[in-house]
């Protein structure tokens, strides 16, 4: 776990690992140099329960650095990730181990269900899976928002593989689509089991697709994957219509900071040579038009739980 003042959140997150069936666990928290309560939090969860142990750090230095430090000192047979303002439903860590056995498996995730920043569920997932659902390089790639979901890796399976350094958006979709390609692996992904994912308008896992500096740092997280490996044609394939997409996302922002500040014509030409920025456009209303409905529906019982 990963923390940066995460006070308001951490607390549920840690109990939510306590009051797991399995109690064969570790959870290693990595507090990013916070500067609210924290700390204070983990240690008195620690001093009560040592399964829990807490790694500081002196200097902000992003979710990547925080959960290396975190993997250097794992033990488990199984690796999981749980955000600090997220939670695990009870009974999740046994469900998804079982899975794994009797598939025989070394990757597992399940559905995120999504909650609202008061943690009330919203009957809403990620995926809205109703059956399993198998995942190899080429189909993240093709759908990078499955990096979104925490799998259960087997601990031998990351070899020496560690989350990119430099990556600070988007760095669980990097590292698992380099655990899946040196492992020539597959993620199985069963429909709801457990993980809530808080929706929070400023999480680091928020929408970036009007961030320039996430997506100049997944275009070059991109480039580096694709000189780095010896590629298949298809999964070479995905990997340039990737990083067409992130390029065209790129300049959607050029044109959304020139409306912003009234520089119209340039919005205007921004738009003219790179036409291809409508389909941003297309897909920023049809996302607005989503959240509106959310916001207003009735919550509805979620499946699976």
């Amino acid at each position: 776990m990963a923390n940066f003042n995460g006070e308001h959140w951490i607390g549920e997150a840690i109990k939510s690992v306590q009051r797991q069936s399995v109690t064969d666990w570790e959870l290693i928290v990595v507090d990013d140099a916070s500067t609210d309560a924290s700390t204070e939090i983990v240690r008195a969860a620690a001093a009560n329960d040592p399964r829990i142990v807490l790694l500081t750090s002196s200097s902000n230095a992003g979710p990547s650095v925080a959960r290396n430090r975190a993997l250097a000192c794992a033990r488990g047979r199984w690796i999981t990730i749980l955000d600090s303002d997220d939670l695990f439903a009870d009974g999740r860590l046994e469900s998804l181990l079982a899975r794994a056995r009797s598939d025989g498996t070394g990757i597992v995730a399940d559905d995120l269900l999504i909650m609202d920043e008061s943690g009330s569920l919203t009957g809403y997932s990620l995926l809205g899976l109703r059956t399993v659902r198998t995942v190899d390089a080429v189909a993240l790639v093709k759908a990078p928002h499955l990096g979104y979901l925490q799998p259960m890796i087997k601990t031998e399976l990351l070899a020496d593989l560690r989350y990119d350094e430099r990556v600070r958006s988007a760095e669980d979709f990097d590292l698992l689509l380099r655990v899946l390609v040196k492992q020539d692996a597959e993620m199985v992904v069963y429909p709801a089991m457990g993980y809530h994912y808080r929706r929070r308008d400023d999480s680091l896992s928020t929408d970036k697709s009007a961030d320039r500096q996430a997506l100049q740092g997944m275009l070059d997280a991109n480039e580096r994957f694709r000189a780095s490996h010896a590629l298949s044609g298809r999964l070479a394939d995905a990997c340039a219509r990737r990083q067409r997409k992130l390029e065209t996302s790129l300049r959607w922002v050029d044109v959304t900071e020139a409306v912003r500040e009234g520089r119209f014509a340039q919005a205007l030409r921004h738009t003219i040579d790179h036409p291809w920025v409508l389909s941003c456009a297309a897909r920023f209303l049809a996302k607005h038009f989503h959240f509106l409905v959310l916001r207003n529906k009735r919550r509805v019982t979620t499946l699976g739980l």
